[in-house]
Formats: structure tokens, C-alpha cells, sequence
């Protein structure tokens, strides 16, 4: 189990950096791998991304001003993840988005979960070591 969620992970990696040069040469890429979709589904995406971006960035300060403890650097794609999904399913209900528009939070849903395993298990793994892996 845990070799499959290194490599979920690696393969969302390496899903962030081909998206991250696509995007600077000027084409798109959608998650998962769709180059073309609608107008309005495009709109549903970017609305969820930024939805899930404020939320992040909120909790971060959240975190900061009420002095908790750092997180673990994975945590951030997590938590991302996870208001990525609640974004997508409140926008989708809102503003009555097609189901088949919405299979791609089930990519999301996967990917999260893998790497909430990986946090999980990196925890056990970790108890009783000083590490420093926190962003």
C-alpha cells in the first residue's frame, strides 16, 4: 500500500509540473488531462480553484495567528484538496452543474485520500523522532 501511494503522489507531482509549464507556453490543461471542455465548466473549475485557494490561504493565517504547531508540508496538498472538493460540490449544487462536469472530483477525492494515508502513516513512522518537514 504504501509503494501505490508514493506513486499516486509522484504522478500528482509530476501532474502539477506539466500543468505549471503548459500554463506558461499558453495552453491549459485541466485536471485530469482535458485540454478542451466547456465554457462553463472551465468557469465551475476556476471558481472551485479559487474557492479552495482563499480557504488555504485563510487557514494558513488561521494557523499563524492562533500560534498552532507547523504543519507537515503534505498537509498543505491535503487540506487544498479538501476545499477543492467542498468548493466543488457547493458550486456544483449552487449553481446545478452536470454531474458528468463533476467526475473529476473523484480524481480529487482519490488523490486526497492517498495522500491523507500517507500523512496517517508518515505519523506513525515518525513517533518519537525530531523531524523538521514543516512549511
Amino acid at each position: 500500500m504504501r509503494i501505490f501511494r508514493k506513486v499516486s503522489i509522484t504522478i500528482l507531482f509530476l501532474w502539477f509540473i506539466t500543468s505549471i509549464v503548459m500554463t506558461v507556453f499558453g495552453t491549459d490543461l485541466f485536471f485530469p488531462f482535458d485540454l478542451k471542455i466547456s465554457e462553463s465548466e472551465q468557469i465551475y473549475r476556476y471558481k472551485t480553484s479559487r474557492f479552495a485557494a482563499g480557504c488555504l490561504l485563510a487557514y494558513a493565517v488561521f494557523r499563524y495567528l492562533f500560534s498552532f504547531k507547523a504543519a507537515p508540508s503534505l498537509a498543505i496538498v491535503l487540506n487544498f484538496g479538501v476545499f477543492y472538493l467542498i468548493g466543488g460540490l457547493l458550486f456544483g449544487y449552487r449553481d446545478n452543474i452536470d454531474p458528468r462536469d463533476m467526475q473529476h472530483l473523484l480524481v480529487v477525492a482519490f488523490l486526497a485520500l492517498m495522500v491523507w494515508f500517507e500523512l496517517r502513516q508518515r505519523t506513525r513512522d515518525d513517533v518519537g523522532r525530531f523531524r523538521r518537514d514543516h512549511f
